[in-house]
């Protein structure tokens, strides 16, 4: 009967808030889960939990995941077109919220400094949303607590999106602007550090073949966080874990994938990284949940690493959902932590670590791969009163 109540509980919050705005929904409904999973108003679900073999906070999550709208209506391809063809503004809230800078003249890079600077590492990050959006909240609030965690300086070039513009001209701004640290900022190749979530995981492990390929510096280590490695999304294992991924579809993202291909063959190395030559790359990290389509050609990549014996880590967390890593769970803390050894070694990194501060905006964690625009707030145009209610969230979620 506990049981059954505290999915009630979960539930009665995500009709309640029904009316309210997308973003409304997404920050008070999931900050309410929260709020409900740390007063012990689900504390039920630790059986389901236990059974599953994972946190009672990430299952709650993804509850909250599958019982919110999300995806709100979906654009025309000709309203995309347009939008995607417009010059990105960094919004406000990221500028004065999570810290964010231009990088020198450049209107589509950004600097993110830790609250305390302890290594000279500097992370190139790359983001995610199927190469169609700008980042969203959640990737900001990710951002800031990773920076802040690795006190390393990151930099986010936020490169153009489909449909106006195609993998050749993302890869080769993201190619111009890391060439830029490493030629004019004079910042050693080996001090730099790829990360890139989902879409941007997968285009860090093309970039890192053509980079091979051009005979151009390589980085010192590349992190992949729920990658998008095949755009074909052909491998049938996606299929049979369909139903259990509340945030991924198969369908959406194949044709988001075609129109970023543009003119390349949908297994060109460049727009599907893991049909390319993964030999000679520096050590490649990465992570995936059982619950994410994407995990299907993590598998996939981990079985082609032991049969060429490539210096590739594959870490599968079971029962996890589309980039837990980004989210304030145990399991997202235990990948960091992982990162944070490989970057600093055991013993440090265990001191980086002893305290949990800075977790993402409750208003940020459970939007999927493949939303509309609308609900992402990346255009700088949210309201004031959505922002007070991030604020406001993001105040709770701490507490």
């Amino acid at each position: 009967m506990k049981k059954n109540k505290g999915a009630a509980v979960i539930t009665g919050i995500a009709e309640k808030i029904f009316k309210m705005k997308t973003s409304q929904k997404i920050a008070l409904g999931t900050a309410a889960t929260l709020a409900a999973a740390a007063t012990g108003v689900v504390v039920a679900k630790s059986v389901q939990a236990k059974k599953q073999e994972r946190s009672v906070r990430s299952l709650v999550l993804e509850d909250a995941a599958r019982a919110l709208p999300v995806t709100g209506k979906e654009k025309s391809y000709e309203e995309c077109l347009e939008k995607s063809s417009l010059p990105f503004v960094l919004p406000q809230a990221a500028r004065k919220r999570i810290g964010m800078r231009e990088l020198d003249d450049f209107e589509d890079t950004f600097v993110l400094e830790p609250k305390e600077k302890t290594s000279d590492i500097v992370i190139f990050y790359l983001h995610g949303s199927n190469f169609w959006f700008n980042p969203s909240r959640y990737h900001y609030a990710f951002m800031r607590r990773l920076t802040n965690k690795l006190g390393m300086q990151m930099i986010v070039p936020v490169y153009p999106k489909a449909p106006a513009h195609t993998a050749v001209e993302m890869q080769q701004m993201v190619i111009d602007r890391y060439l830029y640290l490493i030629e004019k900022k004079e910042i050693p190749s080996e001090k730099i550090v790829f990360i890139g979530d989902a879409a941007g995981g997968g285009m860090a492990l093309a970039i890192l073949q053509k980079l091979r390929y051009l005979a151009l510096p390589v980085p010192k280590q590349a992190f992949l966080l729920s990658p998008w490695l095949d755009v074909t999304n052909s491998n049938p294992g996606m299929e049979e874990i369909q139903p259990f991924d509340p945030v991924l579809n198969i369908e959406s993202l194949a044709f988001k994938g075609e129109k970023y291909a543009g003119d390349l063959e949908l297994t060109h190395p460049m727009v599907s990284p893991i049909y390319g030559d993964l030999a000679g790359l520096p050590k490649i990290t990465v992570f995936a949940g059982t619950r994410e389509i994407f995990c299907a050609d993590v598998e996939k990549l981990e079985d082609i690493a032991l049969e060429k014996d490539l210096d590739i880590e594959i870490y599968i967390y079971k029962n996890q959902m589309h980039f837990f890593v980004g989210l304030p769970i145990p399991e997202g803390e235990d990948a960091v932590n992982i990162i944070a050894s490989e970057l600093y070694g055991v013993e440090e990194s265990d001191e980086l670590f002893e305290e949990e501060e800075d977790l993402p905006d409750a208003a940020t964690i459970v939007l999927p791969e493949d939303r509309t625009e609308d609900d992402q707030a990346v255009d700088g145009e949210s309201s004031k009163e959505e922002e007070e209610t991030a604020d406001e969230t993001a105040s709770e979620d701490s507490m």
